[in-house]
């Protein structure tokens, strides 16, 4: 081992000290590592040393290593993999000299080797409703543009403002046109769903008012890890049990491709996902088809809203105010026509058109005292 004592420690010095396997171990964890970082660097780990929580980083690490694929094989790497993998990265905090403050329950889960649940989550039309019925608009976006598009998570993620916003006013269902996919090399032919599309606009007023207007934001801006996390949340949020399921973005995809395969050939919903590299070009059949999967993949703008943004909540105040000022009309104009007819004699004087609809019904608190007033009694 050569001294690092004049150098600057990061993960570099920090490999130096390896040779062989161990180097080629440690080289694999930090490859892991960077790719949990998503667009966050190196640098920016050195200058948050003492100002974010690395264990709590480290656990979510361990925590997204396991349901990481192996280089061979099915299923997720194995827990002796991840254990020593996370015990490298915390050799790494301890080279660049970043305090890992561990309890005694995070120490036991970087040390515990059991299974993670393997089987995906079955979605259903149910689900994704509850689901959208807590969502904010990021994941509104996540849930149903993961089903209506149906692409892989690394192809989500890659969605821009500028490629959805220009298309907002087109009829639904609506063509991205070609999606280049990175596992497969071949085009997907994703389209805009109603919940989707609905998700969407949510989404743009939501980066509008925090300053993302620039074309080439993210729609998600988030890494593979932090979406799949995002979606296990929202499942907590809606009060949904997972039990031996795991909840992850795929299931989006699954119950969108579950449902196409209904509708059409395999060869021809393959084209809606990317999975079949000489899928047939069928543009026109495609949005037929599309329009058909939608009766099993929306729920129609029918669930009920726990979260609404500030904007709409301004405009049910002035169409609110609308309606006070246009019953209170209404009211005085019945008070005035009351007046006429009793005068006339058409009416009995005991006859009140309020009391024939209901004073609840047409009345305000504040009404119903001056209709009191009006008649002579106490308020």
């Amino acid at each position: 081992m050569h001294s690092i004592k004049s150098e600057e420690r990061n993960h570099n010095t920090w490999l130096a000290q390896y040779k062989g396997g161990s180097l080629r171990q440690y080289k694999r964890a930090w490859a892991y590592f960077e790719q949990y970082l998503g667009d966050k660097t190196e640098e920016w780990i050195l200058e948050n040393k003492f100002s974010e929580d690395f264990g709590a980083h480290l656990i979510n690490f361990h925590r997204w290593m396991r349901e990481q694929k192996p280089q061979r094989g099915r299923g997720t790497l194995s827990d002796n993999t991840v254990k020593s993998i996370s015990n490298a990265l915390r050799g790494y905090f301890v080279h660049i000299g970043i305090p890992l403050s561990l309890s005694k329950t995070q120490r036991e889960e970087l040390t515990k080797v059991e299974s993670l649940p393997t089987i995906d989550y079955p979605m259903n039309l149910r689900i994704k409703e509850k689901l959208l019925t807590v969502a904010d608009p990021l994941e509104e976006y996540v849930v149903s543009g993961g089903i209506s598009f149906g692409l892989r998570i690394s192809d989500f993620l890659e969605i821009t403002r500028g490629r959805l916003e220009p298309l907002m006013n087109q009829e639904i269902p609506i063509a991205l046109g070609k999606i280049p996919t990175k596992k497969k090399g071949v085009f997907a032919y994703p389209y805009i769903d109603k919940d989707c599309h609905e998700a969407i606009q949510r989404r743009l007023e939501e980066m509008n008012r925090n300053g993302e207007t620039n074309p080439d934001s993210k729609m998600c801006p988030l890494s593979q890890f932090e979406t799949n996390d995002l979606l296990k949340k929202l499942f907590e949020k809606a009060g949904i049990e997972l039990g031996k399921y795991r909840a992850r973005f795929h299931i989006m995809r699954k119950f969108l491709t579950d449902q196409l395969s209904g509708v059409s050939s395999s060869d021809k919903w393959k084209w809606f996902v990317g999975k079949i590299a000489k899928s047939p070009y069928i543009s026109n059949e495609g949005r037929e088809i599309y329009q058909r999967v939608m009766t099993f993949t929306c729920v129609n703008g029918k669930r009920a809203r726990t979260t609404i943004s500030g904007e709409e909540v301004q405009q049910l105040r002035k169409t609110v105010n609308q309606q006070a000022t246009q019953i209170s009309q209404l009211v005085n104009y019945i008070a005035k026509l009351e007046d006429q007819l009793h005068i006339s004699g058409t009416l009995p004087e005991d006859f009140k058109l309020t009391k024939m609809f209901g004073e609840d019904f047409i009345l305000s608190p504040k009404q119903r005292k001056l209709l009191k007033i009006r008649e002579g009694q106490k308020p």
